[in-house]
């Protein structure tokens, strides 16, 4: 297996135009042309600057991250969705999830993978959902993470081209959805090991 990394916005169309023979993507996304599996479902948790009055809580609500921003522009209020829609590449203008265009601006524009967004986020230019495991493993004192009531859990798939026939891309399906299952949290099991309330 040959790990093919991608900026927000690019795995799906990578999988699309044949970069990558699969892809690892998070609900949700464009899966015009795809065929997925669901492989893992987990809290969303919203990151902030430990230095946002926000973070003084423990647990939000969509409507209060108003006037926030996600990579690549979008409002938080709206939730993960319209970040998750935008077209990967689309680096001057952004729909807006009521299907306008918006200018980005050069900071949102920049945050094209995790080190450079975790930045970002200390520096209290933009917030971004993080599925609970992600969050587990970049502990950092600048940045709180936090539960969202009325979010949507995150869902971790497994895509492939539809009209894929490669043996192996099928091989690999079977064994992320067999590897998926051995490490998620049976259904019922309220035991939490994360240092985060939800």
């Amino acid at each position: 297996v040959e790990l093919v990394l991608g900026r927000f916005g690019e795995p799906a169309q990578a999988v699309r135009d044949g970069r990558a023979d699969a892809g690892l993507l998070l609900c949700p996304f464009d899966d015009r042309g795809l065929d997925y599996e669901p492989l893992v479902t987990e809290p969303f948790l919203i990151a902030m600057a430990a230095a946002d009055p926000l973070a003084a809580r423990p647990c939000l609500r969509l409507a209060d991250l108003a006037g926030r921003s996600l990579p690549g522009g979008f409002p938080a209020d709206q939730g993960p969705a319209p970040r998750l829609h935008g077209p990967a590449g689309a680096r001057d203008r952004q729909p807006s999830p009521a299907g306008n265009e918006t200018p980005a601006t050069s900071t949102t524009e920049s945050a094209s993978d995790l080190p450079q967004i975790f930045r970002l986020i200390e520096l209290g230019s933009i917030v971004c959902f993080l599925p609970t495991s992600v969050t587990w493993r970049y502990p950092r004192p600048e940045i709180a993470y936090r539960r969202v009531r009325d979010l949507e859990p995150a869902t971790l798939v497994v895509a492939w081209p539809q009209d894929s026939h490669s043996p192996a891309v099928a091989a690999f399906v079977r064994t992320a959805a067999t590897v998926a299952a051995a490490v998620q949290p049976e259904a019922g099991n309220t035991t939490n090991s994360s240092p985060y309330d939800y």
